[in-house]
C-alpha cells in the first residue's frame, strides 16, 4: 500500500470559486489546465511534455495535453470542447513501470447545496455469447449527475467507467500494421456526493487505465423518458453504442477473428464510431446528449481519417477471415462501413450547413467510382457490383460483393446524385441495380432466404443477416421510385422470400 501511495500524485478538477490565497498557495506545487468555468489542477508537478489544439470542424476544439511523468508514465488530458459550451474530457494513464500508479481525480463546486443521481445500471439478463465478437464486458457509464444551489441549476454530468488495457500490434512486411487493444478489466471508479464527483484512475504495470466524462452546462434531456430509453437501449442493444471513449476515439469489442488474436479485442470499430442511434434520437427529439455524443462521433471520425492521412476510412486490424481467403491485411476498405460514415457526416453537415462534412459523400462516392474503375468489382452480364473490401496490398484472389453491400452502394449513390445533381452517380446506381436483377433469383436459397454473397465466378455463398438485407431492398425501391423508376420484378421477388423466410 505504501508503494501505491509513492507512485500515486493527485489529479483534483475544480469549478470556478477558488479564492486568490487559495490559487496562489497552490501554484508553486501544481499544474493548472484551464476547462473555461473549469480548472483542471494537477496537485504534483508535472512537466508538461506537449500541448496541441485541433479542430477539424467548428462542431468542435480539441486540446490535447501530454504530460511526462519520467521514467513511470505519461498522463494524457484531452479537453474536446463542443460548439455549445459543453465539453467531454478524455483521460489516459500509460504505466511503462512495473509499479502500479494512480490518479485522483475530483470534480466539485463549492457553490452546490444539492444533487441528484441516477444510475444508469440495469438489472438484466447475462449477454449471451456472441458467435461473432464473443463476450463484450463494457457496460454503459455509471450515471448521471445533477448540482444545484438553492434549487437552481448548475451543471450535469456523466461519467464513465474505468477501462484497462494494453495494446497489441502487428507488423506486416508491405509496412503497415494491425493494432487492437486487450481489455483487462472495466471497473467501478466513481464516487459522489454533494461537493461534486470522484475517481481514481490506476494504471496496472505495463498497460494503461482510460476514463471519460462530460460537464454540461445545461440538462441533458428534454424529459425523464427519453433518459430512461437511453438507458434501457444502451443495455439492449449494447452493440450498437459506445462505452468507452480514449483520447483517440471510440473503443469497441471486435471479431475473434482478429490479428494479432485475443478473445478481448477491441479496438476503433467503423461501424460503431459513428453513432447512429444518439444521432437519430437527436434528429427526433432535440435532446442535448445525443448532440453531444453526435458531435464527439463527427470528431473521432474526422481525427481518424486526418491520423491515417486519407481520404475515406479504412479498417486498421486485419480480420484474419479476409487474410486468409483474399490475403488482404489492415489497412484496408470496407465499403459499407464508408457508406454509413459518409451518408451520415452528410446529414449532420446539411443540417447545420457544415460544408466540410457535406464533402464526405461526394468524396466517398468518387472514390468508389475509381475502384470501379480498376474494376475492383464482380462483374456481371448486365452492370456490375463493387467489391466489398479494398485494399491496395490485397492478393490476386478478387473479392465478393455481398447483397447488403451492393444495395448500400447503390443507395448512396442515390443520396450523392440527389445531393449534387452529378448524373454520374445516378448511373453507377442504375448499373449496380442492374447486375443484382441480372442475376434474378439465383440470390434466393433453397430454404427461401437469401445468400449473403455472390463470388467472382457468380456463385453464392454465407448465410444472409436475418432483417439487414431486407430492409437495404426495401429501402433501395422506394428510392428507387421516388427518382421516378419502376418497381423492379426480380427485386420484388427477393423482398417477398425473404420477409417470408424471417417470420
Amino acid at each position: 500500500m505504501k508503494g501505491w501511495m509513492l507512485a500515486a500524485f493527485a489529479v483534483i478538477l475544480l469549478l470556478a470559486g477558488c479564492s486568490e490565497e487559495d490559487n496562489s498557495s497552490q501554484a508553486a506545487a501544481t499544474v493548472t489546465v484551464p476547462l473555461g468555468e473549469l480548472n483542471l489542477i494537477l496537485a504534483q508537478h508535472l512537466p508538461l511534455q506537449n500541448k496541441k489544439e485541433a479542430s477539424l470542424s467548428s462542431f468542435y476544439k480539441d486540446v490535447l495535453y501530454t504530460y511526462n511523468w519520467g521514467d513511470r508514465g505519461q498522463l494524457k488530458v484531452k479537453v474536446r470542447t463542443l460548439n455549445n459550451g459543453d465539453r467531454f474530457v478524455m483521460m489516459q494513464l500509460r504505466n511503462m513501470s512495473n509499479a502500479p500508479l494512480s490518479l485522483e481525480a475530483k470534480v466539485k463546486d463549492p457553490r452546490a447545496d444539492d444533487y441528484y443521481f441516477i444510475n444508469w445500471h440495469r438489472e438484466i439478463k447475462a449477454r449471451k455469447h456472441d458467435p461473432v465478437i464473443g463476450n463484450d464486458v463494457t457496460t454503459p457509464p455509471s450515471g448521471l449527475l445533477r448540482y444545484s444551489v438553492d434549487g437552481d441549476f448548475l451543471y450535469e454530468a456523466v461519467v464513465s467507467k474505468q477501462y484497462h488495457s494494453r495494446t497489441k500490434t502487428q507488423l506486416y512486411d508491405n509496412g503497415e500494421q494491425s493494432v487492437v487493444r486487450e481489455l483487462t478489466a472495466e471497473k467501478e471508479a466513481l464516487q459522489h456526493d454533494a461537493s461534486g464527483f470522484s475517481f481514481s484512475l490506476e494504471a496496472p504495470p505495463k498497460q494503461m487505465a482510460e476514463q471519460w466524462f462530460l460537464l454540461a452546462k445545461e440538462p441533458l434531456f428534454k424529459a425523464g423518458d427519453h433518459l430512461s430509453s437511453w438507458i434501457d437501449f444502451q443495455h439492449v442493444h449494447y452493440k450498437e453504442v459506445n462505452n468507452w471513449f480514449t483520447v483517440n476515439g471510440a473503443m469497441k469489442k471486435l471479431p475473434w477473428s482478429i490479428e494479432p488474436f485475443t478473445k478481448k479485442g477491441y479496438g476503433r470499430h467503423l461501424g460503431t464510431l459513428i453513432e447512429k442511434e444518439a444521432i437519430d434520437r437527436y434528429f427526433k427529439f432535440g435532446d442535448r446528449y445525443f448532440y453531444d455524443l453526435m458531435v464527439q462521433s463527427t470528431a473521432n471520425l474526422l481525427e481518424y481519417r486526418q491520423e491515417q492521412k486519407s481520404s475515406v476510412w479504412k479498417t486498421e486490424y486485419t480480420s484474419t477471415w479476409l487474410k486468409q481467403k483474399y490475403d488482404i491485411t489492415s489497412s484496408y476498405v470496407d465499403t459499407r462501413h464508408n457508406e454509413l460514415i459518409s451518408l451520415y457526416l452528410y446529414r449532420i453537415g446539411k443540417e447545420f450547413d457544415e460544408k466540410e462534412l457535406m464533402k464526405a459523400l461526394p468524396t466517398y462516392a468518387d472514390y468508389l467510382l475509381n475502384l470501379i474503375a480498376i474494376k475492383n468489382i464482380v462483374p456481371t452480364t448486365e452492370g456490375y457490383l463493387p467489391a466489398d473490401y479494398y485494399s491496395p496490398h490485397q492478393g490476386k484472389q478478387f473479392i465478393h460483393t455481398s447483397l447488403n453491400h451492393a444495395l448500400g452502394e447503390a443507395n448512396m449513390f442515390i443520396d450523392a446524385y440527389k445531393a449534387t445533381g452529378n448524373k454520374k452517380y445516378l448511373l453507377a446506381a442504375r448499373e449496380i441495380r442492374l447486375g443484382i436483377e441480372s442475376l434474378g433469383t439465383k440470390w434466393i436459397r433453397p430454404n427461401g432466404d437469401l445468400w449473403y454473397q455472390v463470388n467472382r465466378d457468380l456463385t453464392f455463398d454465407g448465410n444472409d443477416y436475418e432483417q439487414l438485407t431486407l430492409d437495404d431492398l426495401e429501402r433501395h425501391e422506394k428510392r428507387w421510385q421516388a427518382l421516378g423508376g419502376n418497381k423492379s420484378p426480380v427485386l420484388q421477388k427477393l423482398i417477398k422470400s425473404k420477409r417470408k423466410a424471417i417470420r
